[in-house]
């Protein structure tokens, strides 16, 4: 067994809980109606009144953000995957400074009671990291829906190239233990596992497959073969089909309007 690293002697500012996943939209309307229809959930009238975003506080205290990225500021760093939370915005920079992270936002403070700043790690994968004062309630399935998707993300996955790379700066990032000698050269998903809400599944898949696409997030159901169905009738196409691993694990994936693909995984 390989000897278990503490990576800091302090807990870093940075919570180990993912606030928000973001998926980045060109029709806000259309994406709003389509994630409402796969999880069983109202679409929300009031929050498309011209934003730019539509959010959803989702059960296991990990939501959705869709963001049609019209009031973003230009930046040289690519679209947020996801948020984490801290309740220090100016510690949790400094943080990531003296870890000798360079790819890192200034602070942006929109309006009283919330402020973020984003990083960037070695696959350009960009992180936000908000301080937040508002708090939304879960919205619930709609009563009599068909959908046997739960309003619930499982788990959140991050592309990456090199995995023992990843696992160490999005471990030291977070202040969580790990072993690089636990790694062997096979193992292609790495999970950083949350205090709370979804867990981040590292994955390298995609990179030694050679595809172009990335799966963002997955969400559970406990009917496989049902969520297939009901998406088929929704006039869903499958984009990989349900693949199976043992007893329990079974999953699917499809892709949203803009061709988002996300992950349909039994619970």
């Amino acid at each position: 067994m390989g000897e278990w690293i503490q990576t800091v002697n302090v807990i870093s500012p940075i919570q180990q809980v993912v606030g928000s996943v973001f998926v980045h939209v060109s029709d806000l309307r259309r994406s709003a109606a389509w994630y409402s229809m796969v999880m069983g959930l109202p679409v929300l009238q009031e929050r498309l009144n011209g934003g730019n975003v539509y959010w959803l506080a989702l059960r296991g205290g990990t939501g959705l953000i869709l963001d049609d990225n019209k009031s973003n500021t230009p930046t040289d760093m690519p679209h947020v995957k996801f948020m984490y939370k801290t309740e220090d915005i100016e510690a949790a920079r400094r943080f990531l400074e003296e870890r000798g992270i360079s790819s890192i936002s200034e602070i942006d403070r929109p309006h009283p009671g919330l402020s973020f700043f984003r990083f960037e790690d070695p696959d350009r994968n960009s992180v936000m990291v908000t301080q937040s004062d508002y708090e939304s309630e879960v919205v619930e399935r709609e009563a009599g829906t068909e959908s046997p998707i739960m309003n619930q993300i499982g788990s959140v996955f991050l592309n990456v190239t090199d995995m023992k790379r990843a696992v160490r700066f999005h471990s030291e990032a977070l202040g969580l233990a790990y072993s690089l000698e636990e790694i062997g050269p096979e193992d292609s998903i790495y999970s950083l596992r949350m205090r709370s809400g979804s867990d981040i599944l590292l994955d390298n898949n995609r990179y030694r497959h050679g595809d172009t696409y990335e799966t963002l997030f997955m969400l559970v159901t406990n009917d496989i073969e049902g969520a297939r169905a009901y998406l088929a009738s929704q006039g869903v196409p499958v984009f990989t089909d349900i693949e199976r691993h043992g007893d329990r694990l079974a999953f699917f994936t499809v892709k949203d309007p803009d061709d988002n693909v996300i992950m349909v995984c039994s619970e």
